[in-house]
């Protein structure tokens, strides 16, 4: 209605003068002063028993237990001033609540105070019905005639909410916001359906800045898209994600006269996504990991960003130590120290207790020391842990590692939070196992190459002494250089965990034993071999390299070697295909004599392989072509 209009208007200049952030105007009824206009944040039902002051303004100290004393308000006393009613019998009351009682003295205050309470006189003297409007500075007009015209009604309809849904309500200019019943609760606004637009702020760890900027009036030129964004409650501190949707409606000029938008609590959907995220990234960053300490510490992270830890961290029991336990590295905010040390088993006991029988502890609120208290300087050395998580990690029956989440205020700790902290700590225990498994097969393998290189020299061993005798020196040295190549082979697989070698690298180092690897010019795409292919090509190469050292291009020093490969694709299949070319040798001849070296080289790779062997002038020129899943295959 116009009157309420009006009334709010002459309030916020009343509350200005007073340098007030609250006001009513309190009208007699039935002994009682039932509250008809009000500014500021005020309770939802005040009842104010009111005397008939003797003076123009009556200073009172509120109760130190009255609401609106305790936070965010902090209101410390009421200024009551009486108001005189036109035309009927007794008063009515303007009154403030201010944190500080301004100085009665000053001209200024006084005689715009005398002002103000006329103005309101005069307008609660208005009377008005439910068809039409009227004012000293407006003509009788119908509504549904200025509805016609496409003028803005004044009233301004109720705050309803809907299901997850709160609406809000913002005049220009008027640095309030006006909050539905959803609003308060997600807010922790302790009273009232109005707060100056600053305590509102307060709610938002990253500030809201359209809404601001209306409510200041410092801007008209606003366009409120969707947007989400974080509102922690004045009351517990509790966190919730909200979507605003607004629009700005205008007044008979066109100029931003109110803002009513809403905000939908988001939180479940924000919080799914956020987990589902968290395991994604937490994912990722365990495929990358070296050590079980990593694969932890992973956790540890994911854990504290998705659930908005205070620290989260992972501690290690060690086999053997009976007496401490260790926590390695965690995760912490900026204001909170690191939790990392060697504790004592013993001032844990409860805990450990709980933990070595595989069980999940969640504690909502603990003002005792129940796990790794935090003190800190600035609260008067008290432990700030109020709430925490602590998930064991068993091993064959025994605890050896444990994921914690730590929280500075009390928490109500949800099903599905703890299905994900169980979610995470399975995964992270997959890929420590992961590790130490591979890190176990990484031992094995080179205790087996260590006993396969005493095996290949105790064969060389027994091959000396059982050739001692033999005239033909020769055929020793290259049964022992064959051994050689062998070995080269057997290492490289050895260090692929028997797997696959590549081409590349067991050429040069086969080749490199025979000449200096400067002398072969390699060439080829990456090829991995397997074991069968790796060892063949091994000892083919050493036969290759050894005759060209004897009789070829390595014999002289301008001789150079090559050795291309390449995969090719037939209508059948894709074959691997190395060529063996020799330059700048002597004329050879083919040989005469058919030795354990020239059927290696003419088998070649097997049956479904192919192998030509010439030897033009230039040296030797050997090309083999084989199936690249037989090369591949393990």
């Amino acid at each position: 209605m116009r009157r309420q209009h009006d009334l709010h208007d002459l309030l916020t200049v009343a509350a200005v003068l007073a340098r007030a952030p609250a006001a009513y105007i309190a009208l007699p009824d039935r002994g009682r002063q039932n509250v008809a206009a009000c500014y500021g944040p005020l309770p939802e039902h005040l009842a104010v028993s009111v005397v008939a002051p003797q003076h123009s303004f009556v200073q009172e100290a509120l109760p130190p237990l009255a609401e609106l004393a305790q936070a965010p308000w902090h209101y410390a006393f009421q200024i009551r001033v009486p108001v005189p009613l036109l035309g009927e019998q007794g008063a009515g009351t303007l009154c403030f609540l201010t944190r500080d009682f301004p100085d009665p003295d000053l001209p200024s205050f006084t005689a715009g105070l005398d002002a103000v309470t006329r103005q309101i006189s005069r307008v609660l003297a208005r009377q008005e019905d439910e068809g039409v409007e009227k004012s000293a500075a407006m003509p009788l007009v119908p509504k549904a005639e200025r509805a016609r015209r496409g003028e803005t009604p004044s009233a301004l309809p109720s705050i309803e909410d809907l299901p997850g849904i709160g609406t809000f309500e913002i005049r220009f200019g008027s640095n309030l916001i006006s909050l539905s019943a959803e609003l308060m609760r997600l807010t922790g606004v302790p009273t009232g359906r109005q707060c100056p637009i600053e305590v509102f702020q307060r709610c938002m760890p990253v500030p809201d800045f359209d809404l601001v900027h209306f409510a200041e009036g410092s801007s008209s030129e606003l366009r409120f898209s969707e947007t989400d964004f974080a509102i922690e409650s004045l009351t517990d501190q509790a966190r919730s994600w909200v979507r605003r949707r607004a629009e700005i409606e205008a007044d008979e000029r066109g100029q931003p006269w109110r803002l009513i938008g809403t905000l939908e609590d988001i939180t479940r959907d924000r919080v799914a996504t956020n987990r589902l995220s968290a395991m994604v990234i937490l994912g990722d960053a365990l495929r990358k990991v070296d050590t079980a300490a990593e694969a932890y510490h992973a956790a540890a992270s994911a854990l504290a960003d998705a659930l908005g830890a205070d620290r989260a961290g992972w501690a290690l029991f060690e086999a053997g130590d009976e007496t401490h336990f260790r926590i390695v590295q965690d995760w912490h905010g900026a204001s909170m120290p690191s939790a990392a040390g060697i504790y004592d088993r013993a001032a844990y006991g409860v805990a450990l207790h709980v933990l070595q029988q595989g069980l999940l502890l969640s504690v909502r609120d603990a003002h005792e020391n129940v796990w790794l208290p935090c003190f800190m300087p600035d609260h008067d050395g008290r432990d700030q842990v109020r709430s925490q998580l602590l998930m064991p990690i068993m091993s064959q029956g025994r605890l050896t590692h444990c994921l914690y989440v730590q929280c500075c205020l009390p928490r109500d700790w949800t099903d599905q939070e703890l299905a994900f902290l169980r979610a995470v700590s399975d995964r992270a225990q997959a890929a420590a196992a992961s590790i130490e498994a591979r890190a176990h097969q990484q031992t094995m393998h080179q205790e087996l190459a260590h006993r396969l290189k005493n095996t290949l020299a105790l064969v060389q061993a027994l091959a000396n002494q059982s050739l001692r005798g033999v005239e033909n020196r020769d055929a020793v040295k290259a049964f022992e250089k064959r051994l050689v190549a062998l070995g080269s082979a057997h290492d490289l697989l050895m260090r692929q965990a028997w797997q696959s070698g590549d081409l590349e690298t067991l050429a040069r180092e086969v080749l490199a034993r025979i000449a200096p690897i400067e002398r072969f010019r390699l060439e080829g795409i990456p090829v991995s071999l397997g074991p069968n292919t790796a060892t063949t090509l091994g000892l083919m190469l050493h036969e290759l390299g050894t005759n060209a050292a004897k009789y070829g291009a390595l014999s002289v020093e301008k001789g150079r070697v090559s050795l291309v490969w390449s995969i090719e694709a037939d209508e059948m299949r894709r074959n691997l295909t190395l060529h063996w070319q020799e330059e700048g040798g002597p004329p050879v001849r083919a040989p005469q004599s058919s030795g354990f070296g020239s059927r290696l080289l003419r088998a070649g790779f097997g049956h479904q392989g192919a192998t030509i062997v010439n030897y033009p002038e230039t040296g030797c020129d050997a090309c083999f072509t084989l199936p690249l899943r037989q090369a591949q295959s393990n």
